[in-house]
């Protein structure tokens, strides 16, 4: 199925800026305040929202939203190891995520 699903293939992409620089993704329940709070990390030379580990080629928001695809909300973070280490993305995800709320994100109700 990865023959026809680009969904289901690997990831190819580099690093946005510097030949040092590293990715990481995050998924939190929503990508939009998280995102935001990695924006203002020194060090984070750039920032990407979408949707990962589906079965849905080119998923919209509906339909993630309908929760049939099996796409997980994420924000993908380029990033300057030498500004900015990974333990310090973790303590930014982890201050915006609480796994033991609906959904998995801070604030559900």
């Amino acid at each position: 199925m990865a023959e026809t699903n680009p969904a289901l293939g690997p990831d190819l992409d580099s690093p946005y800026g510097g030949a040092g620089n590293q990715l990481a993704q995050f998924g939190a329940g929503c990508f939009w305040s998280v995102e935001l709070a990695f924006q203002r990390v020194e060090g984070v030379v750039k920032t990407e929202v979408g949707y990962t580990q589906g079965h849905f080629p080119n998923p919209t928001y509906k339909d993630v939203c309908s929760g049939q695809t099996g796409h997980s909300e994420v924000v993908r973070v380029h990033f300057d190891p030498a500004v900015c280490s990974y333990s310090t993305l973790l303590a930014v995800f982890w201050g915006k995520h609480d796994p033991t709320t609906v959904n998995r994100q801070v604030g559900s109700l």
